[in-house]
């Protein structure tokens, strides 16, 4: 499964997917260094004349074939460059990306797994992914793993993003696991990239092949302020994966494996504000086994699902579901309602 990639050592190796266990290996230098064949070509285009007590025409290539291939060789040579020096893997030091497309290389071809345009999205080099894009890299072209440069850029940096989604990338496009960009965008807590992502029309609600949302994946790391966007633009609290997980389920997981801070704390409280209600027992009755392991965090939870929710925190959640998917913030502003009830709809008190 395709991550990102760490910007000072050029691509990344590994990321882990919130939905296995084993880290996804990742492009290396080795997979670029990759083995073009460029021997002589053994073919002909022209046909001498048979030599004595010979039978067979003697082949041989013709200067017109041998400049076309060694043309084609020529430029393979100078893409695969240009993965490397966007890369930052200086196999050549004088290189650079502007005189290699200029001397021909193919900013579409793939090399690999990588594309040009993804890999200057995983350095996060705005500079670099405007020149590609001016110079006609295809936005939406699909890299070996089934990923947009839009699902890198969002995991890295608002810039690439937003030119990204300028020269038409789709903001719902989906990976091998038909995750968007807005998914990648909420996982690895980028707020702004998941704010130009929703303006640009990505769904808050898109659903991956484990029926997981952008929510579920910024709770189930605590994302506070990736949270607190999406829901802003009407993300829904009560939603349920394949495997029975709910945004604040998966949350109230990680606070029992003792990996939670005050921030995820503040998320929690964020989360079951929106939700007006929640249950912390699966749809079979049974308890999650991460609380059996934090006693207090169970008795916590115990008490707040006891309460009897108010009407006025289930009409906040009515009233949020009713406006539907946009800009919450805009759309209570023009409810004909008092200050102070306008706040509370848009969960700040």
């Amino acid at each position: 499964m395709p991550g990102p990639t760490d910007a000072s050592s050029g691509l990344a190796v590994l990321s882990v997917h919130p939905h296995t266990p084993e880290p996804a290996l990742y492009p290396t230098e080795r997979d670029l260094n990759l083995q073009l064949g460029q021997t002589g070509v053994q073919c002909c285009c022209s046909v001498s004349a048979p030599q004595p007590g010979c039978h067979v025409p003697q082949l041989h290539m013709s200067s017109t074939m041998w400049y076309i291939m060694q043309s084609i060789q020529s430029k393979y040579s100078l893409s695969e460059r240009l993965i490397r020096t966007i890369a930052a893997i200086r196999s050549f030091p004088h290189d650079n990306v502007e005189d290699l497309i200029r001397r021909g290389a193919d900013v579409n071809r793939m090399h690999g797994t990588l594309k040009p345009l993804h890999c200057a999205c995983m350095v996060a080099d705005t500079d670099c992914v405007e020149l590609l894009l001016e110079k006609g890299a295809e936005v939406n072209a699909l890299d070996g793993y089934n990923r947009t440069a839009l699902h890198y850029a969002a995991e890295k940096d608002e810039g690439c993003v937003e030119l990204l989604l300028e020269y038409g990338a789709l903001p719902n496009a989906l990976d091998g696991n038909k995750d968007t960009p807005l998914h990648w965008a909420a996982f690895k807590d980028n707020p702004e990239c998941v704010r130009a992502l929703l303006e640009s029309g990505g769904c808050p609600n898109a659903r991956d092949y484990n029926n997981d949302t952008p929510l579920s994946w910024a709770a189930m790391k605590g994302n506070l302020e990736s949270v607190r966007v999406l829901l802003e633009y009407g993300a829904q609290v009560r939603v349920t994966n394949l495997k029975g997980q709910t945004p604040i389920s998966r949350l109230v997981a990680l606070l029992a494996r003792g990996l939670g801070t005050e921030q995820e704390e503040r998320c929690l409280e964020l989360l079951c504000r929106a939700a007006g209600r929640f249950e912390i027992r699966r749809a079979d009755g049974t308890l999650p086994k991460e609380l059996s392991k934090d006693p207090q965090l169970l008795a916590k939870l115990t008490g707040m699902v006891s309460e009897a929710p108010t009407l006025r925190s289930l009409t906040r959640c009515v009233v949020r579901q009713s406006l539907g998917v946009r800009f919450l913030p805009t759309a209570v502003k023009e409810l004909p309602l008092p200050e102070s009830v306008k706040e509370y709809l848009l969960l700040r008190n």
